[in-house]
């Protein structure tokens, strides 16, 4: 790489860091995740040379969606290589391929035949995708489309990696999320399940708990179906008490 490579990559990963990172407003933090995503796209798009478009396909289950497309041509080429299963987003998803996959000119590519003609009907002729795959988080690429063949150098390759480790860093913190709101939800729910037990039986929090795991190991139920069951069960009680 030549040294004006290396500063204008240097350049461009000071620039993503700040604008990927910075906050919608002051009291926001980062914002939602799919808020984050479409400002890696929009950055992505702008700071990798040569770059008309993006996106993020992701793969769960041999399913590709698309998510933060920076257009609805985008979108159109991305579902297009759902339906057909076939373009670079697809091969770059499978965890078994290698890290990035790229169509350096469309017109002399023999892969993907059928998605390849719908993607020059659309004036692309190049096209980049990095593969992220975030523990627990459905497989997925982020991708960059371009008019002009051979558009992509190597520190745009670099630097479009850099964004695609972003985007599955926050791909990982979303899934993450989304499991502690599954367990602080079992948690208040088993805390009201003992509740009800604590005030039928008149027995203390450690026993009401006991009872319910030793329920869920009986009945081979999880504790916190156990818990959802006996709430239910509380309410239906108090509704034919109340006449309701």
């Amino acid at each position: 790489m030549e040294q004006h490579e290396v500063d204008a990559l240097s350049e461009a990963l000071s620039h993503a860091a700040t604008s990927v990172l910075r906050a919608p407003t002051p009291d926001q933090g980062l914002g939602t995740t799919e808020e984050v995503l479409t400002r890696i796209v929009e950055v992505a798009a702008q700071r990798v040379p040569g770059a008309d478009g993006a996106g993020i396909t992701q793969t769960d289950r041999g399913k590709v969606t698309s998510r933060a497309p920076s257009s609805d041509w985008v979108a159109d080429l991305d579902a297009a290589q759902a339906e057909l299963d076939e373009g670079p987003c697809v091969d770059a998803g499978h965890r078994d391929e290698p890290t990035h996959v790229e169509a350096i000119d469309l017109d002399d590519e023999t892969r993907w035949p059928r998605w390849r003609p719908r993607a020059r009907a659309a004036g692309v002729r190049a096209m980049l995708s990095y593969a992220m795959g975030p523990p627990d988080a459905p497989v997925g690429s982020l991708n960059l489309y371009s008019f002009t063949p051979g558009a992509f150098s190597e520190a745009g390759r670099v630097t479009l990696e850099v964004f695609a480790l972003q985007a599955a860093i926050a791909l990982y913190g979303a899934s993450r999320a989304e499991g502690l709101d599954i367990a602080l939800g079992n948690r208040d729910q088993i805390g009201q399940a003992k509740g009800i037990l604590m005030e039928r039986h008149g027995v203390d929090g450690e026993r009401a708990f006991r009872m319910l795991v030793e329920a869920s190991q009986q009945s081979n139920i999880k504790l916190r179906d156990v818990a959802g069951w006996l709430l239910e069960e509380h309410r239906r009680r108090s509704d034919e008490g109340t006449g309701s």
